[in-house]
């Protein structure tokens, strides 16, 4: 245990106050299990010495019956992961103390059927009446069927139910508005239709096998979500990574980042009928997608994140390629980005829009764009640092509005950043293997292993438990939709309902990627 976990585990006793705790080291992180009734206190001691909530999951414990419910903290300044977790058959709700857990914990009373003792809201986030593979007990059908939406109790208030089926191809979900005239005074988010139980196909198979199923949790984050997940079963089996490998991940990594952010911008645009720059915006992410397939061979990046490091090279040619394509880009990228911001009708609509408050931000635990155009600095590349990361220093964006303008803003200087970044690592990228050899069969000291990583809609999760024969034991994801999803909510309020697709394009959260 290094000098700055020891000066943590010293202030944390102080305020904890329990004695109680058992402490462990496991890949990067480090596990603090405490008594079950004593979990709410450890979480307000973790917020007091500047953790910010990540997630928690719930999944079985050896004990028959029991299960461990974890809670994940990251604490930026000693660039660490805090896990404070405890088994039990019934846990303690701490969502008053953290408002941001309360998906978190709906989630966990649904998988683990345990007893979260004061937890206020209980109704399901993945279990719906349709869906009968999941409806098991009929206390969890009866919950399902009995889901009720909770309006303001405001005179004249009505609902809008829009969803789940929408135009187009999107995926399902439902929101529910409350409203009096057309003024939003409450927006309900429900989601999970599409349930598909990844992290319970994930056990017992072998981890390089799971590459293909990560890439599905959200189709246009396939990279980053491949990269969280490799590094969580890195660090549980201690591999380290090729320099070539980790590299080359960073700019798949910003490839990735910018073709997202293209669709966002060019979606926001279009969305208040500014034609004169979604059209180019558009353009422009045709345009990266097809060097995508230049370069990596795959629109979407996919096939190419592997255990260790990298299933294929990326040659010296198609780097030069890419570093070429990017400067006629990025002159386009910054002429569409004066024309836009030159027309006071997309001024109109997104200023002031769509506001999140800081505090509010800070209480949800956003992350990504949704958190910086806030002026929450919240990027795991800048205070998580991995990979090539370390040695190639983000510039992060932030704004303070926290409005549609704040989040285009942001993404239009992430976008410029990543340009940045690709030109200057693909400059110097090192010669050598591209992935380290990780072996098969059993593994000497299987434990936890978590990996982090900043994807085009904010940082990714990924939590990884192998077996003894180097399987997977367990698999635990939080994705950034599923963190940013109530902040949709939140920003919707006293806004009139024809802003809400502007509003939501402006976070453009993934259903798949709530839907695990």
């Amino acid at each position: 245990m290094d000098s700055k976990l020891k000066k943590f585990m010293e202030d944390f006793s102080k305020l904890y106050a329990m004695g109680d705790l058992s402490v462990a080291e496991s890949g990067t992180a480090l596990w603090m299990e405490a008594a079950p009734k004593n979990i709410p206190k450890g979480c307000e001691s973790c917020i007091e010495l500047g953790g910010i909530f990540d997630s928690a999951f719930a999944y079985p414990h050896s004990n028959p019956g029991e299960w461990s419910a974890a809670y994940l903290f990251r604490f930026p300044k000693m660039a660490r992961m805090v896990a404070l977790w405890a088994h039990s058959r019934s846990f303690y709700s701490a969502s008053d103390i953290l408002p941001a857990a309360l998906w978190d914990e709906r989630k966990m009373l649904e998988v683990s059927g345990a007893e979260f003792i004061g937890l206020k809201d209980q109704r399901p986030i993945v279990i719906h009446p349709e869906s009968r593979q999941f409806l098991k007990g009929r206390d969890r059908k009866a919950r399902a069927s009995e889901y009720v939406f909770l309006g303001t109790g405001a005179e004249e208030e009505f609902q809008i139910p829009v969803g789940p089926v929408h135009a187009g191809i999107i995926e399902p979900g439902h929101f529910r508005f409350h409203v009096v005239g057309e003024k939003i005074n409450k927006l309900e988010v429900r989601l999970s239709y599409l349930h598909k139980g990844i992290e319970r196909l994930a056990e017992n198979r072998e981890p390089e096998s799971l590459l293909t199923l990560i890439e599905q949790v959200s189709g246009d984050e396939s990279v980053a979500n491949s990269v969280s997940y490799a590094q969580a079963v890195e660090n549980a089996i201690g591999i380290k990574v090729p320099a070539r490998a980790e590299s080359l991940r960073l700019i798949l990594l910003e490839m990735e980042r910018v073709y997202n952010h293209l669709a966002d911008v060019g979606g926001m645009s279009m969305d208040i009928g500014y034609y004169a720059s979604s059209s180019q915006f558009t353009a422009l992410r045709e345009d990266m997608m097809r060097l995508n397939e230049r370069v990596a061979g795959n629109r979407f990046l996919r096939n190419l994140v592997s255990i260790g490091g990298l299933s294929r090279d990326i040659p010296g040619e198609k780097l030069t390629e890419l570093k070429a394509g990017l400067k006629p880009f990025l002159k386009t990228l910054l002429a569409v980005e004066k024309l836009t911001m030159s027309s006071s009708t997309f001024l109109d609509r997104v200023f002031t829009t769509g506001r999140v408050f800081p505090q509010t931000a800070k209480e949800l635990s956003l992350v990504g764009p949704a958190a910086r155009a806030c002026g929450i600095s919240c990027d795991a590349r800048k205070h998580f640092p991995y990979g090539a990361y370390k040695s190639s220093p983000v510039n992060e964006a932030l704004a303070a509005d926290g409005d549609v303008l704040a989040r285009f803003m942001v993404k239009l200087a992430e976008m410029k950043e990543s340009v940045r970044l690709i030109g200057s690592v693909a400059g110097k990228i090192e010669k050598g293997p591209i992935s380290a050899r990780t072996g098969k069969g059993k593994t000497k000291n299987p434990g936890m292993g978590i990996g982090i990583c900043e994807s085009p809609r904010g940082s990714s999760t990924t939590v990884v438990q192998l077996g003894k024969n180097g399987s997977v034991a367990r698999l635990l994801i939080r994705t950034a939709s599923f963190r940013n999803w109530r902040a949709v909510e939140k920003a919707v309020k006293s806004n009139i309902v024809a802003d809400f697709p502007l509003i939501n394009k402006s976070f453009n959260l993934s259903y798949s990627g709530a839907d695990l």
